[in-house]
């Protein structure tokens, strides 16, 4: 019985999380904040390059089941990809993102998008968030508020990447707009050898988006299996990155979108 035990426990974290891929040192470090309207933590990394008067894109991160994925990890995970893209890193502390016996909650899904909201509204107020090109991507259980979040705000997200995630339609259905941005990119992948539950549920997501009118890129990762990829999200992003539209309006002492 201890041994099933065992065995059952080194499945489960195999599927929530896999470790932090190593990338470069950047000449910053990541900041741990307070928001103050929700009072949750989260972490953001601002690139060494960011400027006031120029635009600059944004990539919210969400998280899978803690302890096995938490915010710490994708900001470390994420922050070299800001540094060399010059984009403003964004990793909240989520709930219900249990991806193992969840499946994702609507009273979660609520509150983390009044979280994530309220960040972006924060973050517009101190630096030239370019309202372009806003990304949000979530890993394992963070498909659930990468969708519930991405969805239903699509003037504010342009692009939404599931990185073998989790799905759950019925928490889903009727709880986004039906017309929705033509312009909002997705994108799901998965790797070949993620856990049956994790692929079966990417294409369930991709059969969904699909019916109703969105034009979904899907990525299987040869050989991988519940690991992360963050390049391949990054790549999209930047293949689907539009004029830049920026924070602080022309005239303004901190900088002007259009220099």
């Amino acid at each position: 019985m201890r041994n099933g035990f065992v065995f059952t426990f080194l499945l489960l974290l195999g599927f929530a999380g896999c470790a932090v891929p190593p990338t470069p040192a950047t000449p910053v470090h990541q900041q741990r904040q307070v928001d103050p309207i929700t009072g949750r933590a989260f972490y953001l990394y601002v690139p060494s390059t960011y400027r006031h008067d120029k635009p600059t894109p944004l990539i919210v991160t969400c998280h899978g089941t803690p302890p096995f994925d938490i915010a710490d990890h994708h900001i470390r995970e994420w922050k070299w990809y800001g540094e060399k893209n010059g984009c403003i890193i964004v990793a909240p502390t989520l709930v219900a993102t249990d991806g193992l016996i969840g499946n994702g909650p609507i009273v979660g899904m609520l509150a983390n998008e009044r979280y994530i909201m309220s960040i972006l509204s924060l973050l517009s107020y101190r630096y030239n968030i370019d309202r372009a090109n806003i990304m949000i991507t979530g890993f394992s259980g963070g498909g659930f508020p990468t969708y519930w979040v991405g969805l239903r705000h699509p003037d504010v997200f342009s692009v939404i990447v599931a990185r073998n995630s989790n799905f759950s339609q019925v928490n889903v259905e009727n709880w986004f707009p039906q017309k929705q941005n033509p312009n909002t990119s997705v994108m799901v992948y998965y790797g070949q050898n993620d856990p049956p539950t994790i692929k079966a549920q990417s294409k369930w997501a991709i059969r969904f988006l699909k019916s109703k009118g969105f034009d979904v890129t899907k990525a299987v990762i040869p050989g991988s299996g519940h690991a992360r990829h963050p390049e391949v999200a990054m790549n999209f992003f930047r293949e689907n990155w539009r004029s830049p539209k920026g924070t602080f309006v022309r005239g303004q002492q901190l900088g002007s979108e259009n220099k």
